[in-house]
């Protein structure tokens, strides 16, 4: 039998050489459908591929270089090899493959990575997406506060096909700034920090739905400088552009080759969904009065919602 430790995540069964603890265990007797190997990795690997200032990318492989952590290869949608940088921690490690590195394996599995947390309701799956600071992180947390159940904090897996969009759920564990902390008074809660270098950490949920599900809708979070909160339909012409711009390291698609199956992806997921931008007013919002708008606008009562 393969050693492990095994892990559940993104619906797939993953092996790997660095502890996860984030993570859901997988089946140890079940077959590995992708695994993470701590290897030294060739100094030339891809020097004749696509190049960016971090990464070199061909169809089907694509090396990214965190800098004074890592580099990670990611190859086939089966493996992410990590040779660790001298003096990286084990938590600087996961981080990045947490992030960077299983967004470009999703990509090579067939799984858009949507920078999206995301929460289930009786009809479907909610992701929202926004620019960084929108308040995401916040929103997720007030949902939860107001008994929502999780899917995913940050990158929320969407596989599009004849049947519509389906949310691949991550794990159950909200990555929060310590200003979200403090707005959602969960200074005093177990945590764990992301990296040493970032003032961000991982709390635990207990509402975590780990099962595939429908996507119902995509929120748009922007904030105004307005005293209200705001909701209005995202429009049919604008719909690709915004989600478009919330794929998950989305420039590793034209490294990969995939730009055109990524574009089909978005344009079939705005089809298929409705979508709505909320606005977060930059004073006054908290956490329970965003969670009430959005929970108000699709009529989300926890209490019937799936919890797992």
């Amino acid at each position: 039998m393969t050693a492990g430790p095994f892990y559940s995540h993104y619906g797939f069964n993953l092996r790997s050489d660095l502890a996860l603890p984030h993570l859901l265990p997988g089946d140890p007797a079940a077959p590995v459908d992708a695994e993470i190997r701590l290897a030294p990795i060739a100094a030339d690997r891809l020097d004749e591929a696509l190049h960016f200032r971090n990464w070199r990318a061909e169809p089907g492989e694509i090396l990214f270089q965190a800098f004074g952590i890592c580099r990670l290869l990611i190859a086939g949608g089966r493996s992410i090899t990590v040779e660790r940088e001298a003096g990286a921690t084990d938590a600087a490690l996961v981080s990045i493959i947490l992030g960077t590195g299983v967004s470009a394996l999703l990509m090579q599995r067939g799984i858009l990575p949507m920078h999206a947390c995301s929460i289930a309701s009786d009809t479907g799956a909610i992701l929202v997406i926004g620019r960084s600071g929108a308040g995401k992180s916040t929103l997720l947390g007030g949902l939860m506060a107001a008994g929502c159940t999780m899917l995913a904090d940050d990158v929320t897996g969407v596989v599009v096909g004849d049947a519509g969009a389906t949310a691949i759920p991550a794990f159950p564990a909200m990555r929060l700034w310590t200003d979200s902390l403090s707005l959602l008074g969960k200074d005093a809660d177990d945590k764990v920090q992301v990296r040493e270098d970032i003032e961000k950490y991982y709390v635990g949920v207990d509402r975590f739905h780990g099962h595939p599900m429908p996507v119902r809708a995509v929120v748009l979070l922007q904030g105004h400088n307005g005293a209200a909160i705001t909701s209005r339909p995202v429009a049919m012409a604008n719909r690709v552009e915004a989600l478009a711009r919330y794929v998950h390291r989305k420039n590793f698609l034209r490294g990969l080759g995939l730009q055109r199956w990524g574009f089909d992806a978005v344009v079939r997921l705005a089809q298929s969904v409705d979508m709505v931008a909320i606005g977060r007013p930059m004073l006054g919002a908290t956490p329970a009065s965003m969670a009430a708008a959005v929970m108000d606008h699709f009529g989300i009562d926890p209490a019937l919602e799936p919890a797992a």
